[in-house]
């Protein structure tokens, strides 16, 4: 899970919601003009994320519109207070995800146990706080640097890396700690399922695989050459997950390529 670095407004939804302050996402912003402005926002989005979901960061882009959908990180529909904030048309509410493995192969990894991203959550909805702030890290304003995560090589797994959870604060972190914040957010929305974990391993062994070629080769400077081929492109799926294989080499990359996001 990495930080998205949203485009600056004003787009078709910032317009529509000028014009139509109480209005709502799914029955009036989707339909509109044919659900064109809706399409044309969601490539946007898939634009600003480098085609990943915001969540757990694999590849959207190019997959068919039904396994791409919006992400209202508070939900839509809060309308409580809809004159004053209009949860659903808030562009800094919203972002892409994909559709959380109810497309996997369920003879290897069998519902509900590898769903993941806001299907888990929407799984997990009757046991969660109503609202997210505070309970979740969100992709939206979570810091770039330093990355909140640490990766297990042995399982795939994503865990709190304590040290750089001791060096952010998060506004209206619910909890005493952001490792606890960090350590909650990867449970709800199920981050560690065996699915995503296993795409992890192919990661890592192609990371491995890169390293072995470089040495056969005699290839200088491998882990720089290959922060390079990965992070020129926007993005790589599991970027997180290569940020922490490559290390400092990464953050070397990153820092001086500017990334915000």
């Amino acid at each position: 899970m990495k930080r998205i670095s949203k485009s600056l407004p004003p787009n078709v939804l910032t317009a529509f919601a000028a014009s139509n302050p109480v209005a709502t996402w799914e029955h009036d912003f989707r339909n509109h003009k044919g659900s064109q402005d809706y399409k044309s926002l969601r490539q946007l989005m898939l634009s600003d994320q480098g085609g990943l979901c915001g969540y757990c960061e694999s590849k959207v882009v190019g997959l068919p519109a039904h396994k791409q959908r919006v992400e209202h990180f508070h939900d839509k529909s809060d309308r409580a207070n809809v004159a004053i904030h209009n949860w659903g048309l808030d562009w800094q509410n919203i972002f892409a995800v994909c559709i959380g493995g109810n497309d996997a192969d369920q003879s290897a990894h069998p519902l509900p146990e590898n769903l993941s991203c806001d299907s888990h959550k929407n799984h997990l909805k009757d046991e969660l706080d109503t609202v997210p702030e505070g309970h979740l890290l969100n992709p939206l304003t979570m810091p770039h640097t330093p990355c909140l995560f640490t990766l297990d090589k042995r399982t795939g797994e994503l865990k709190p890396d304590a040290t750089a959870c001791t060096q952010v604060n998060i506004a209206d972190n619910h909890f005493a700690t952001v490792q606890e914040l960090v350590d909650n957010t990867i449970r709800v929305l199920n981050l560690n399922c065996p699915r995503l974990t296993d795409q992890r391993q192919l990661v890592l062994r192609a990371y491995n695989r890169a390293l072995r070629i470089a040495q056969d080769k005699n290839i200088q400077r491998p882990h720089a050459r290959l922060a390079e081929q990965w992070f020129s492109l926007t993005w790589p799926e599991f970027f997180t997950t290569r940020r922490l294989l490559l290390g400092g080499h990464a953050e070397q990359y990153l820092t001086t390529s500017n990334y915000n996001g």
